[in-house]
């Protein structure tokens, strides 16, 4: 496995299965803080009261460790985590980037990790799996898995929407996801949808709150409702395998391609005869005045 050192000085890898580096070369911890933290506004909630993180996609551990380094900062009510990973491997990548980290070290021996103002519950198995078991009343779920084209099926309406009912009224959903496959998704879950802003260098990402709440600059939901725009992944059983989910969703594509090729086509025909009846009835015109 090559460490991949980014620019703020911790370290990522890639994954042999997907190809894709669990975080950004430009800074693993500023990309949790960036995308997740912060926007999630994870200090103040501490500030009120405890607070449950359910983190999708553990990985390496960097945004689980970053909501604990903000626990520990704030000192103020109690952070619960249950972090979901599907990868078996994943630990045992983080320990190897960390190997002196005795918050992973911890959960590589029971699964488990606590302290006076955190703790975290690691389940290794699919998010579709533990999270239909895991208790609601969520504050905040990060929710940071593969690219929807290597990890589909962990981005779809119905696992949004099944999120959704994991959330306090208050919660929120965040994602570094910024495709309108994934936004009409969530839209089509239940959720008013919004950008969580860029912080160079590092894009702004997405963020969903549940209905009939607000997001912070929200997007509107209208053009998400119109092809192609509305073309979101879907699950219906929970159980399909990543390369289903997506052929169904770029069949659709394929579908709407065609048929818009197939309109502007008819538009080019009729265009054409329109002119051609154009110059006939000119030239039939022409032809009364001569006479």
């Amino acid at each position: 496995m090559e460490k991949i050192l980014t620019a703020d000085g911790s370290y990522t890898c890639r994954h042999p299965g997907y190809m894709e580096n669990y975080h950004a070369k430009e800074g693993a911890r500023a990309e949790a803080f960036a995308k997740f933290v912060r926007p999630g506004r994870l200090a103040d909630r501490l500030r009120a009261g405890p607070v449950r993180l359910l983190d999708v996609g553990f990985g390496l551990g960097v945004n689980a460790r970053a909501a604990i380094e903000v626990a520990r900062e704030t000192g103020a009510h109690f952070l619960h985590i249950d972090s979901v990973e599907a990868d078996h491997q994943a630990l045992t990548r983080a320990r190897t980037l960390n190997p002196d980290c005795p918050v992973l070290s911890s959960l590589e021996n029971t699964g488990q990790w606590r302290e006076p103002f955190a703790e975290i519950h690691l389940y290794n198995t699919d998010i579709r799996e533990v999270g239909l078991t895991l208790p609601g009343d969520f504050d905040l779920i990060f929710h940071d898995p593969f690219s929807p084209m290597k990890n589909t099926e962990c981005w779809t309406v119905e696992l949004f929407a099944h999120f959704k009912t994991l959330l306090r009224a208050d919660g929120m959903l965040l994602t570094y996801a910024e495709a309108d496959a994934i936004r009409a998704g969530l839209f089509q879950a239940g959720f008013s949808v919004g950008l969580t802003p860029p912080a160079p260098p590092h894009r702004g990402g997405t963020l969903a709150v549940p209905l009939p709440a607000q997001a912070p600059d929200p997007l509107d939901p209208e053009p998400f409702t119109h092809p192609p725009k509305n073309i979101a992944y879907h699950d219906f059983t929970l159980k399909e395998d990543g390369k289903t989910i997506r052929a169904r969703r770029e069949a659709q594509v394929r579908t709407l391609a065609s048929a818009e090729e197939e309109g502007s086509a008819n538009r080019r025909i009729g265009g054409a005869k329109g002119e051609i009846g154009g110059k006939a009835n000119a030239e039939h015109r022409t032809s009364n005045i001569e006479r």
